[in-house]
């Protein structure tokens, strides 16, 4: 009986590594910023350091892309992923903030490009096979993220540092890395029936991707948020040790997992509005959970359900995103991706970090709050922004 390979597997794999390697780092910032004497404040600019990469990366996404085709770059960004994450984990490049900031700028960088990549190859599977398989894709995220915060917790408890950790997994991710680089595929880009290839060198946002960041900005800041400050409210507000926090942090990305696996499902079923509503409610709900559950005494259960309900509540978030991304009416796909990305990453990596001072001066749980707003916004105008978007 011959096995057959799932259509995704390829861009499953890139986000699921991706993950890992990603979560790893974030989820022992703690033990990171203490051992190179970083502050929370100082943190934030570290992590101010990739999203200034990441502006610079993501403008040049689609000419980088179309020019040596998406699988050649996602394998070339995710190998640089591997050598930088283990520097910026262990300060040798630099001394204090440097030494952590110089590197997640780099990482910023390729990180944006890969963004786009990934979901590039992902598009395209989708547009050939006529099958839905971005979600699943974004599932896979979700279980790297597990995975990383699970191994990230059980190596922290054996005393091995976060750069070792690193290193060991970015060097058993090196076969993927050569099978994307040796196996690059069509370089052609991915572009629907009426948009040119031809346009400006860098994408730039308009209307419909405005109206596609109002939707989705409340999601991504609360996602960046769970991952930048999480372990600082879990750790050092609540006094969890290494464990138990890495299983909390853990639930959100089983509940961002379960999700993104049934979202091809859902997105088929039911229309976006409805669907940015009941994301809206979810996320809303979680976060009520995880700020209350301490102080009503609900313990690590009511935190392991609110986080979970917060992954399942913004999982969705960029495979609606990309998938309304998509179907731009007058750009090719590559540039409306890399347009509708550098303005999403940018509230998942952008505003987090600008909290620094607001989690030393009052604490992490303050940062729980700054995505409510928007959130509201969503589940009150979803549909009018969807109807004046014209989905």
């Amino acid at each position: 009986m011959t096995l057959r390979t799932p259509l995704f597997a390829l861009p499953a794999a890139i986000f699921l590594v991706n993950a890992v390697l990603y979560v790893t780092l974030y989820s022992r910032l703690p033990e990171v910023t203490a051992a190179q004497g970083i502050s929370r404040a100082a943190l934030g600019l570290a992590l101010l350091a990739q999203t200034g990469g990441t502006l610079l990366g993501f403008p040049l996404a689609a000419r980088v892309i179309e020019r040596f085709g998406a699988r050649r770059v996602a394998g070339a960004t995710l190998l640089v992923a591997m050598l930088l994450l283990p520097l910026a984990a262990s300060g040798r490049l630099a001394p204090g903030l440097a030494g952590l900031a110089l590197p997640l700028f780099g990482y910023g960088f390729a990180m944006a490009i890969m963004e786009v990549a990934k979901n590039l190859i992902a598009a395209r599977i989708e547009e050939k096979s006529g099958r839905n398989v971005i979600s699943k894709c974004h599932g896979f995220w979700s279980a790297g993220l597990f995975v990383g915060a699970v191994l990230g917790g059980w190596a922290a408890s054996r005393g091995m540092s976060a750069a070792s950790e690193l290193a060991l997994l970015g060097a058993a991710s090196l076969p993927l890395v050569i099978l994307l680089l040796l196996r690059a595929g069509d370089p052609e880009p991915l572009v629907t029936a009426e948009a040119p290839v031809k346009g400006p060198r860098f994408a730039r946002p308009d209307a419909f991707v405005i109206g596609l960041l109002i939707l989705i900005a409340g999601f991504s800041i609360t996602e960046g948020v769970i991952y930048d400050w999480s372990m600082f409210y879990l750790r050092e507000e609540l006094g969890l040790g290494a464990l138990s926090a890495s299983r909390i942090y853990a639930a959100f990305t089983i509940g961002m997992f379960a999700a993104r696996m049934s979202g091809d499902g859902l997105r088929a079923r039911l229309r976006v509005r409805i669907l940015l509503r009941m994301m809206a409610v979810t996320t809303l709900a979680g976060l009520v959970l995880c700020i209350a559950s301490p102080s009503a005494g609900l313990g690590e259960a009511g935190l392991l359900a609110g986080f979970a309900l917060v992954g399942a509540g913004v999982a969705l978030g960029a495979p609606v995103a990309t998938s309304l991304a998509m179907r731009h009416p007058t750009r090719s796909a590559t540039k409306t991706m890399a347009a509708y990305s550098l303005t999403s990453l940018l509230a998942l990596f952008a505003v987090p970090p600008l909290l620094g001072g607001l989690v030393e001066a009052h604490g992490a749980v303050w940062a729980l709050t700054v995505s409510t707003p928007l959130l509201l916004v969503v589940l009150l105008g979803a549909g009018r922004i969807v109807g004046w978007m014209g989905r």
